[in-house]
């Protein structure tokens, strides 16, 4: 068993260096992450990375800019299903529903290509079930009529038993993988145990990995082993506590999910929303594919931001990690350590104050480095943070609203972090 001050090392170094361009306000450049992944060296460029430094080990794997078709407007044909505001089909589309805040608009004609993750042939606008948003954001979801949900605390582990799905879905992920080589790798899905009888539609959250990192241990390749300076899958806290909340997390284990055409993330939820109307799946109509959002750590954070303009998301969270943003219309959660060397928080805090016509949320964790936030626990910043990040925007869990709304918010009054809020979260 690994020491808490080995394993927190660990996940601060799987990124060392890769991210710290990225981080700025541009969210250009890379560099390598080292083989080992300890102590990469910091050289970055316009386009991708370099070695990694003399403490770093072999070369690192290249990231920001990364993207020709995979950033851009973070959706431009990488995505299935996300043309415009429409859906499958080639007719009309018809206006959402509303279910609390977000105005219905018309959908309109449905791309001929690419439609596979939405329902329906007419090109239906989304729901805007659970919590406001927009209209014609994303697929109606086949899970009706699901109990409402009761607020929870976010600093506990939830009421459900997490059971997880391993090695399903598709195979995704850009090629050489850092760890895996040419082998593309499949999802883990973190999931209530009683997804099947619980009576609720369950929220989905994609989670996107730091660089050489994966939710959990995944051996022979994703280990963690300190003799050997290995440090991959360390993520486990996370998801788990998720999940215990009622979030059905879907986590790709490729370990650069920056890079792609689909992005992993994507090509993982794309292939979750088609089983949620599968008759035959496990995951059919238990889903609320109406209220879906990403987080990620480091490169994952990264990621996120890459897909800011995703229509079918509803929240969404960094974590140590960020680039330029386009096309935000969601609310938007902003972490940072405080001690954290490989990306720094000016950086993270020059994104967040770009976002002006959304909700945003900047948060200093004052004594946490890179990865020493996954070790702490339910209560701990960023897990708590989490949870009731998502409780708000994807449950409607209106309760934990105070965590971060109105100027005396439960974390702006918290010794543990700084923090700010944009305009529209200070009412």
């Amino acid at each position: 068993m690994f020491t808490m001050r080995r394993t927190h090392r660990s996940i601060c170094g799987v990124c060392v260096a890769f991210l710290i361009p990225a981080c700025a306000s541009d969210g250009v450049g890379s560099s390598g992450a080292g083989g080992s992944g300890k102590e990469g060296g910091s050289t970055s460029n316009s386009t991708a990375g370099t070695s990694g430094g003399p403490k770093g080990g072999a070369t690192g794997t290249a990231a920001g800019g990364v993207g020709g078709n995979s950033t851009g407007g973070a959706t431009g044909g990488s995505t299935s299903g996300t043309t415009g505001n429409s859906t499958a089909g080639s007719t009309s589309g018809q206006a959402g529903t509303l279910g609390g805040g977000g105005s219905a608009t018309v959908g309109t004609a449905g791309s001929t290509t690419g439609g596979q993750s939405f329902a329906g042939a007419g090109g239906q606008a989304g729901s805007t079930a659970g919590g406001g948003g927009l209209g014609g954001a994303g697929p109606l979801s086949g899970c009706v009529g699901g109990k409402a949900w009761p607020t929870a605390n976010p600093a506990a582990a939830g009421p459900f038993e997490v059971a997880a799905d391993k090695g399903v879905g598709p195979l995704a992920g850009y090629t050489p993988d850092p760890i895996y080589g040419e082998q593309q790798q499949r999802f883990n899905i973190y999931r209530p145990k009683n997804l099947a009888s619980s009576g609720y539609c369950h929220p989905v959250l994609v989670w996107a990995n730091g660089h050489t990192d994966n939710p959990e241990a995944n051996a022979p390749l994703c280990v963690v082993d300190s003799g050997a300076n290995k440090w991959c899958g360390q993520y486990l806290p996370m998801m788990n506590h998720l999940a215990s909340h009622g979030f059905v997390v879907i986590a790709s284990l490729s370990t650069t999910t920056s890079k792609g055409d689909p992005l992993p993330t994507i090509a993982g939820l794309n292939w979750l929303i088609q089983q949620s109307e599968d008759a035959s799946s496990a995951y059919y109509h238990r889903l609320d594919t109406a209220n879906i959002g990403q987080l990620g750590h480091s490169e994952g954070g990264m990621s996120t931001c890459m897909v800011a303009s995703e229509p079918r998301y509803k929240a969404l969270a960094t974590i140590c990690g960020t680039r330029a943003l386009t096309g935000v219309h969601t609310p938007m959660l902003f972490f940072c350590g405080g001690k954290d060397t490989v990306v720094k928080c000016d950086g993270v805090r020059d994104v967040f104050l770009t976002v002006k016509d959304q909700p945003a949320f900047f948060i200093n964790e004052l004594n946490a480095d890179h990865g020493s936030w996954v070790y702490q626990g339910a209560k701990g910043v960023s897990l708590s943070l989490a949870a009731a990040w998502f409780r708000v925007h994807l449950m409607g869990d209106s309760a934990n609203r105070k965590y971060f709304y109105g100027p005396s918010c439960t974390f702006c009054t918290d010794s543990r972090v700084k923090v700010e809020q944009n305009s529209l979260m200070t009412q």
